[in-house]
């Protein structure tokens, strides 16, 4: 299966030049694709600003009640690609509209990737 997925620069960068390893997603319902999503899946991410495309594969799909969770078990440098510490990828991810409103009724998904180079 196929997604598509849209980011900005830094961590479109980060995921390309294998520097983030994780992309946390908070879906806005119940059924989302995240929990269709498995290993061996590609996920394209789509520059925000460039439009350029980056293939990934899919390796894993977790799911936790918050972000905290999320962070402790995947690692905050695996997940944020500011580098930053647990307390300052709690709060990134809680400046993300919707976000902070719906990981308490649908959680977090951390989708595990790597890019796939076209040979």
């Amino acid at each position: 299966m196929e997604y598509r997925k849209h980011l900005p620069e830094r961590p479109f960068r980060a995921i390309q030049n294998h520097i983030k390893k994780v992309e946390g997603r908070v879906p806005s319902t119940e059924n989302n694709e995240y929990q269709q999503m498995k290993s061996g899946d590609t996920l394209i991410f789509e520059h925000l600003e460039t439009g350029e495309l980056l293939k990934t594969e899919i390796l894993f799909v977790h799911h936790y009640p918050d972000f905290r969770s999320m962070l402790e078990s995947e690692g905050a440098e695996n997940v944020l690609s500011s580098r930053g510490n647990i307390d300052q990828g709690v709060e990134s991810y809680n400046s993300i509209p919707n976000y902070q409103e719906n990981v308490v009724i649908y959680g977090v998904y951390a989708i595990g990737v790597n890019p796939i180079t076209d040979k």
